[in-house]
């Protein structure tokens, strides 16, 4: 899975090839993934962040949402995705 960034607190951001609607991405943390919508910027499932750290994501998602949207269509045409990067 590529990550396509990392925020303080080692929570990698992670998209996919070929991956499923609706569009989102991964959040990593110690081994725990939790999925977030990109329109909505909602949880899809996995809601193992903290508070903080959730928090943390959402501002970076909001934005950098333009370049989450443009890697899910990169990563479903099966191209290299780009790093989006922190702030």
């Amino acid at each position: 899975m590529p990550k396509v960034s990392e925020l303080p607190g080692r929570l990698g951001i992670h998209q996919f090839h070929k991956e499923h609607d609706p569009p989102h991405f991964h959040v990593r943390k110690a081994g725990r993934s939790t999925r977030i919508q990109i329109a909505e910027l909602t949880t899809l499932e996995g809601a193992t962040l903290s508070a903080s750290d959730f928090n943390a994501v959402i501002a970076w998602a909001r934005d950098h949402q333009a370049e989450l949207a443009l890697n899910w269509v990169l990563a479903r045409a099966g191209m290299d995705l780009r790093d989006i990067p922190y702030p």
